[in-house]
């Protein structure tokens, strides 16, 4: 298996910034839950 690394990953709608500048490295062996209440952007950020 291998690493997972998103640098600077935004998401806008219009002018709506809905995501700003994420990062994040998921590595190797590592489990991953995004937890958040409904519409906060937990779907958006996997598209």
């Amino acid at each position: 298996m291998g690493n997972i690394t998103l640098k600077n990953v935004s998401k806008s709608f219009g002018a709506t910034s809905i995501i700003p500048g994420l990062d994040l490295v998921i590595e190797n062996g590592e489990f991953v839950v995004f937890v958040g209440p409904s519409g906060c952007g937990k779907s958006t950020l996997l598209r």
